[in-house]
């Protein structure tokens, strides 16, 4: 209720929104404007506040200038009507859309125009249609629902005319409206919404015809497009399969169905739909043997019910209800006045009075009048049989009338294949023809292609050699083989100062490290840390600046595991350059070390300055290429490797305002492909 009441509220401030005095709309605006009210609207806000819809509709028609658009509000005012059961305004308003679109139709020369009225006058005779239909006159409503679909053969009117069919008893033509509909919505591939109302048809349908497994298999279909369908609908489609499993005896999965069906009932404030519902239930509970349960939702039903409990279809069955119950307690004399009472047999259906005979044979037997009780025995069957009977003919006629348009169907695909075979051999032959043209000119490209392709890499491997070439007289120039062995000839005339041996020594075995790494793509972890070590020791011989060095490695650390060459000596060194003021105080820089998950995870943490890869580089610590160049091989490698390399460089101040310095955090799986 909450939901409907604010969409009236937003009606009405689009209406004073659109309420501007000496402005009109364009045809398109109010087209747009007429759009949008109706998409408001559903089935439920039709059931639930007819007078509302119709008070606010009516309100939208005074700012229409355009008649189309007027009428299109008026159709679903219509609508509104055939609810109320208001036949006077029903028909009077369905007479002004008939006399508006025979006049326009007679003078209009568009096409989309001409189509539009006719669309509207089917929607008109479909209204009236539904109003005979609700009100129990099924020829009348049988003879609307042909003139529109004769008008516009549309699947929101075929389904109608089917299920009239069905309501009149003639099921076979109501299996071919609904097949039909069905072919039409899977050959235009649309319709979806649709499917729902067909499957829910077919299902009741074979349901009459106790033909229970296919009813089954289509409530199941129909089952997949309830999501999003009105709570009228809900609740008429839980009620229907509750009757399919009270006919099959399942009494228990019955009664989870009317449940549902009277509880989306109530949310529509429809009395007489939760009545139906509620009256199942106890009639459930009738043949489950629970009479206080009974009693309780016969009692609802007949509350429910109001007035409409007089009427003599639902007094006589109502009253067979009681009776049973009577029976049931074993109040014999309040059974049989109940059942003796006066009735019209012409308002009855046969189901009813088979019903009812049944009871007068089960009130008789337990009385031990045995004559009586075998005469409505007699009695029962006679409207059993005729029941049967009626039965076998439908479903003979709808097996019939299936495999007669199943019959058309095959001859009309027998043509059109016959018409395919036939142009399929014209395309063969242009397929053939486009075909060859297709292969030379990809061979001829790809021709081309290869020459390029060749060209290309034989210039690239002249670039690589030639790249090669200069490198090597760059090494040539200088080479470090004659570095260690002019450094080792020093090494003798230094004896004298042997404070300085063991610098010169870690130099000499810094830059042969160095010099291994740099051509190897990664290195045992051990050897990265004693790599680190000597370059730490080196530096620390500096006295200008003291930094506290903490490691931290793990026991379990595997240090034979290969990681990255340089991963750990790049970051340390950049910390060591960078990370530190000449005033700083209490310098701190720690290692960790640690297993991670099947990997070993690497933190360099420093609390220096902070990492500002924005900020211009002191060029005289360094050119800042180290952390690209180990960027960069991660990266070449993780392209060969499904678990990859993870490496991180975090400004602790992003993570809180007091953090000081920067990490570095590597993860590299232990099983890992270093091999380019």
């Amino acid at each position: 209720m909450k939901c409907t009441f604010l969409k009236f509220v937003l009606i009405l401030s689009l209406l004073n929104a659109c309420s501007i005095s000496e402005k009109q709309f364009s045809e398109n605006s109010e087209k747009l404007f007429v759009d949008s009210l109706l998409m408001l609207f559903n089935e439920d806000s039709i059931f639930m506040n007819p007078v509302s819809v119709i008070n606010t509709l009516s309100e939208a028609g005074t700012q229409i200038t355009d008649s189309v658009n007027y009428y299109r509000l008026m159709l679903y005012i219509a609508k509104c009507y055939v609810n109320l059961q208001d036949t006077d305004s029903l028909f009077a308003l369905c007479d002004q859309i008939f006399d508006f679109t025979s006049r326009e139709k007679a003078i209009t020369r568009h096409p989309s125009v001409y189509n539009k009225l006719t669309d509207m006058q089917a929607d008109a005779l479909n209204s009236i249609a539904l109003f005979f239909s609700f009100g129990g006159q099924l020829d009348s409503a049988t003879y609307y629902f042909e003139k529109s679909f004769n008008l516009v053969p549309y699947s929101d009117v075929c389904i109608n005319l089917a299920d009239s069919y069905h309501q009149k008893g003639d099921y076979a033509s109501a299996i071919k409206y609904y097949r039909e509909v069905l072919f039409n919505i899977d050959s235009l591939g649309g319709g979806e919404k649709l499917y729902f109302a067909i499957y829910l048809g077919m299902a009741k349908t074979y349901q009459t015809l106790d033909n229970f497994a296919l009813a089954e298999q289509y409530y199941e279909k129909a089952a997949l497009y309830s999501e999003n369908i009105s709570f009228y609908d809900k609740s008429f489609f839980y009620n229907s399969r509750g009757n399919l499993y009270y006919f099959m005896k399942e009494y228990e999965k019955a009664l989870g169905y009317f449940r549902s069906a009277s509880r989306y009932a109530e949310m529509i404030l429809l009395p007489v739909s939760q009545a139906i519902s509620v009256v199942n239930m106890g009639e459930v509970y009738i043949l489950l043997e629970q009479p206080d349960s009974a009693l309780f939702y016969l009692n609802q039903a007949k509350e429910l019910f109001g007035d409409l409990f007089f009427e003599p279809q639902f007094n006589f069955y109502m009253t067979g209800l009681y009776a049973s119950l009577a029976l049931l307690n074993g109040n014999l004399p309040e059974a049989e006045k109940l059942l003796v009472q006066p009735y019209d047999t012409l308002s009855i259906n046969p189901q009813s009075l088979y019903s009812h005979n049944r009871r007068l044979q089960d009130l008789y037997l337990q009385k031990k009048d045995y004559e009586k009780a075998f005469y409505y025995r007699e009695q029962a069957e006679v409207y059993n049989d005729s029941i049967r009977s009626a039965k076998v003919r439908n479903s003979i006629a709808e097996i019939d009338a299936r495999y007669s348009q199943d019959t058309t169907l095959l001859k009309k695909d027998i043509l059109i294949s016959v018409t395919e075979n036939k142009a399929l051999q014209w395309r063969n032959t242009t397929v053939a023809i486009v075909a060859l043209l297709v292969i030379v000119i990809i061979s001829v490209g790809g021709l081309i292609l290869y020459i390029r392709k060749r060209n290309e890499l034989r210039h690239l491997n002249q670039r690589a050699t030639i790249t090669s070439l200069r490198m090597e007289i760059v090494r040539n120039r200088l080479s470090p083989h004659f570095m260690f062995n002019a450094l080792n000839l020093v090494m003798p005339s230094l004896g004298k100062y042997s404070e300085l041996e063991s610098p010169f020594r870690l130099l000499i075995q810094l830059l042969r490290d160095n010099l291994v790494a740099s051509e190897q793509v990664a290195s045992p972890l051990q050897q990265e840390i004693e790599r680190v070590q000597n370059f730490l020791q080196l530096h620390a011989l500096k006295q200008t600046e003291q930094i506290r060095i903490d490691w931290q490695i793990m026991p379990e650390v595997p240090t034979d595991t290969p990681v990255p060459s340089m991963s750990i000596q790049i970051p340390v060194e950049n910390a060591i350059k960078y990370a530190f003021l000449p005033d700083s105080v209490d310098a701190h820089l720690q290692i960790l070390i640690k297993p991670e998950n099947e990997a070993i995870g690497i933190t360099i943490e420093d609390n220096g300055v902070g990492y500002h890869p924005d900020k211009p580089t002191d060029r005289k610590k360094g050119s800042g290429s180290g952390l690209k160049m180990l960027r960069q091989t991660i990266e070449l490698l993780n392209t060969k490797n499904s678990g990859k390399i993870f490496f991180r460089i975090e400004n602790k101040r992003t993570e809180t305002p007091s953090g000081q310095g920067t990490r570095v955090y590597l993860h590299i799986p232990i099983k890992y492909n270093f091999e380019l």
